[in-house]
């Protein structure tokens, strides 16, 4: 048993207007801000990143996963729930529920699907997961975004305890990157998981469908 998951429904707003903000302090974003403020991301990448955009989405991709795994635990903290970081092979933040610890993997991706690694035993047996999928106003201007507050775009959250992922792939050479994914006999535990976002059941696996973001309204 944990309290993460109704943490999550009782301050999902709250939680991603927090990762709005917490992005716009990002490198990217202050590159942006020297470079032309005026352009959208889609016209920004175009124009410096060329022929290497997937290096951008890269380093977009990892940019939002380091800053929910560093921002959450102080996010939760200041809800006033015992949880605290901690980056190690059972996980990436501690929980304490009624004196024991609960180890929770934290993983983003603005794919279809979450990754994982080939050499991750944790995947491979039960964990506890906070699956993130999002992506980001591709057409706005920073100059938009900024005033609007909200870089994020649509997202799909979801909560699972004790749970196991197919994971797809195997390692090679050049590559120990897996997908993890949840065929479509576990339709309904990812409704029970989902916080924000939509379920949809496909042919073989569940479909996490990514709806738009909370508004913000800035005073």
């Amino acid at each position: 048993m944990s309290n993460v998951k109704a943490i999550f429904e009782e301050n999902i707003v709250e939680i991603i207007e927090d990762l709005n903000a917490e992005l716009l302090q990002d490198r990217i974003i202050n590159f942006w801000k020297k470079v032309g403020a005026h352009l959208t991301l889609t016209e920004l990448v175009d124009t410096y990143w060329g022929e290497v955009k997937s290096e951008f989405a890269v380093d977009l991709g990892v940019t939002f996963g380091k800053i929910f795994e560093l921002y959450l635990p102080f996010k939760l903290q200041s809800l006033g729930y015992n949880v605290k970081p901690q980056f190690s092979s059972a996980g990436d933040m501690v929980e304490n529920y009624e004196g024991k610890d609960i180890y929770w993997e934290l993983k983003t991706g603005r794919g279809k699907f979450i990754q994982g690694a080939t050499h991750s035993p944790k995947e491979k047996g039960k964990m506890n997961l906070i699956q993130v999928l999002w992506d980001c106003h591709w057409d706005k201007s920073l100059n938009e975004i900024i005033a609007s507050g909200e870089f994020i775009s649509v997202i799909n959250v979801c909560v699972f305890e004790s749970t196991t992922v197919n994971s797809v792939g195997e390692h090679s050479n050049n590559n120990s990157r897996t997908t993890l994914q949840f065929t479509t006999d576990r339709y309904d535990d990812c409704v029970e998981a989902c916080v924000y976002g939509k379920i949809k059941q496909n042919r073989v696996n569940v479909a996490f469908v990514k709806t738009p973001a909370p508004s913000l309204v800035l005073v």
